[in-house]
């Protein structure tokens, strides 16, 4: 099995302040891992670290093949071209159609051919079961499928990993059950790993799977 991630001896820091210390942390493709803690305990920070906003300074620190301790500011947009990342509040563009908001992300992360560029928004709209709504606003979508758009627009590079902050945070019981049942089935069909970072408990014994609770500035298995 492939190693995705792979974190020893990591702190990791906000300014001054540690957030969390000596991190040993490895994931495998295709493997599910939550990450649970009380709020401000340090799974945000975790997350930012493994995509490049929070720089380490010390351990040992790889993801995807991209060495964090030494990862220079312009190598970070071809480490998050190999990472999916999901958000609480989806952070679509409001202003242009869904699958707008996944052309965008595909031109920017250097697809040129337009029939590629559409070929593969559409792809993964089906992949997420909300192709129908290509054409549509997001504002007129409602939070369960802005989340899926989400969740497409983080498939579009094939990523091996995808970084789940608190996905069904803002979405209803039932809703946050599809999203984890989207999510649970993408990494077994799809081969991609999943780190989700979340404090809904009832998610985690519906769709148990390994388990890592963030406490007292450290991850525990």
């Amino acid at each position: 099995m492939e190693q995705i991630i792979n974190l020893s001896g990591v702190n990791i820091l906000q300014g001054d302040k540690t957030i969390l210390k000596q991190v040993n942390l490895s994931v495998h493709e295709a493997e599910f891992v939550y990450l649970i803690g009380k709020t401000g305990s340090g799974k945000s920070s975790l997350l930012k670290t493994l995509y490049g906003e929070l720089q380490i300074t010390n351990g040992e620190g790889i993801i995807t093949g991209y060495d964090l301790k030494g990862l220079k500011p312009k190598e970070i947009p071809f480490l998050r071209r190999k990472l999916g990342i999901v958000f609480q509040d989806f952070q679509l563009l409001m202003d242009r159609t869904v699958i707008q908001n996944l052309y965008f992300v595909l031109k920017a992360t250097g697809w040129t051919n337009k029939t590629e560029i559409h070929k593969r928004a559409m792809s993964v709209l089906q992949l997420v079961g909300i192709e129908q709504k290509a054409d549509k606003m997001p504002h007129t979508l409602s939070g369960g499928e802005q989340q899926r758009v989400s969740i497409a627009r983080a498939l579009l590079n094939d990523p091996k990993i995808i970084l789940a902050d608190e996905p069904t945070g803002n979405l209803d019981e039932e809703t946050s059950e599809e999203i984890m049942q989207l999510l649970v089935a993408l990494s077994k069909e799809e081969n991609t790993a999943v780190l989700m970072a979340t404090h809904d408990l009832q998610m985690v014994k519906k769709f148990p799977a390994r388990t890592l609770r963030v406490e007292n500035e450290e991850i525990l298995d």
